[in-house]
């Protein structure tokens, strides 16, 4: 059964959204740590209930960080990469390629850009993906009559390939996007910005949990 994206709209909406499929458990897991922690230092003295609310935050932060948080957005304007530490909008008169071989990968002329939450889909989802991860793969993910597993329809990296590359082709197959004539002074710039906000307060408030622990 081929992996769905959380919004199940078509891709010409806005925005479809690919996380990790251990996205949802993984952050359960650590925010539920994270309140155990906290709770862990009630009854004690207030330096010790401090330091433990501060570590459970930390934990409960990490997850919301490091999995929550990095997604792929497919947009009508474009494809929104956000990763940790960075987030990036790339138009669609950018891209020129999708790979897929280490993690979902947007190829434009001036560079690559990578997804943190999309890595390549390992051998057991290639086999539970079955012929019609195969099948349903795009065209362009069969240039050599061989797909690669991050390209199988089944998975999650090749979900979101395959949509990414779908909207790309039926924007140029409507003459909504050339490629061939474009004026690339006029087309809208690939946009990056740094966001470490949310991992510095988690490293901010682990560290003041470190610190309240040994001096209590």
């Amino acid at each position: 059964m081929r992996a769905m994206p959380q919004d199940q709209k078509s891709p010409a909406d806005s925005p479809r959204v690919y996380r990790a499929a251990s996205a949802p458990w993984l952050t359960g897991f650590l925010v539920i740590l994270g309140v155990a922690v906290a709770v862990a230092g009630w009854g004690h003295n207030p330096l010790l209930f401090a330091a433990s609310v501060c570590c459970g935050a930390a934990v409960a932060g990490l997850g919301y960080a490091l999995y929550w948080r990095p997604r792929l957005e497919i947009r009508d304007h474009g494809v929104r990469i956000i990763n940790p530490l960075r987030a990036v909008v790339i138009p669609w008169a950018h891209i020129i390629d999708v790979r897929t071989r280490f993690t979902v990968t947007v190829v434009t002329e001036a560079g690559s850009h990578s997804c943190f939450a999309l890595p390549a889909a390992g051998p057991g989802s290639a086999l539970r993906s079955g012929p019609q991860g195969v099948s349903q793969a795009h065209p362009l993910a069969r240039t050599d009559g061989a797909v690669r597993t991050g390209d199988l329809a089944g998975t999650r990296s090749g979900a979101a390939a395959n949509d990414i590359r779908t909207l790309w082709q039926r924007k140029i197959d409507t003459g909504e996007l050339d490629v061939f004539t474009r004026d690339d002074a006029a087309l809208e710039p690939v946009r990056m910005s740094y966001v470490p906000a949310p991992l510095t307060v988690t490293l901010v408030m682990a560290a003041a949990g470190v610190t309240l622990f040994v001096t209590a």
